[in-house]
């Protein structure tokens, strides 16, 4: 006996939701990659890294667990915010990368916020080290030349933004 139209479709929901899920598992598979090998690539504390949404909808408090921090934008992206938190014996800071990747057929683009593109087949440790390299010397720009670029021109010309908000808490807790 042949599907009715009606069965015909119920089973081509079913399919788009098996592949849909393939698809989630992978991605949050190559985001949790992507964060451990950074962690692995500098040697930054497990305990100093956190995952948080980005987007208003979903709030912002910080979380182990990826895939509680990551949605699926209208850009056909994954985003989520990815805490790094530095600890020196005078206090603590913590800057808030955002980053958003897609998967395609046969690569990976991925973009952290204010950074150039990238493109990876897999997500090796070969493959991402760029990432992570590009990574490090954003955080260091921005604690190096933070102060004097947001004094000169409000911080234009740093990949990851300091406010004058991020300056006064650098300030009482080095003070």
């Amino acid at each position: 006996m042949s599907q009715s139209r009606y069965q015909d479709l119920s089973k081509s929901l079913a399919e788009a939701r098996t592949r849909f899920s393939a698809y989630r598992s992978e991605c949050f598979f190559f985001a949790a990659t992507l964060s451990r090998g950074f962690m692995e690539y500098t040697g930054w504390p497990r305990e100093l890294v956190a995952y948080q949404p980005v987007s208003a909808a979903e709030g912002g408090a910080p979380t182990q667990k990826i895939e509680e921090a990551m949605h699926l934008d209208q850009d056909g992206f994954w985003h989520f915010g990815f805490r790094l938190t530095l600890d020196e014996p005078k206090g603590k800071g913590s800057i808030l990368l955002r980053v958003r990747f897609k998967k395609l057929e046969t690569r990976y683009i991925i973009s952290v916020v204010g950074f150039e593109d990238f493109e990876v087949a897999a997500p090796t440790p070969e493959a991402l080290q760029p990432i992570y390299d590009s990574i490090m010397n954003a955080v260091r720009r921005h604690f190096d030349y933070g102060l004097r670029l947001f004094l000169e021109n409000g911080g234009r010309g740093l990949k990851i933004p300091i406010s004058a908000d991020q300056l006064a808490a650098l300030a009482r807790d080095g003070g």
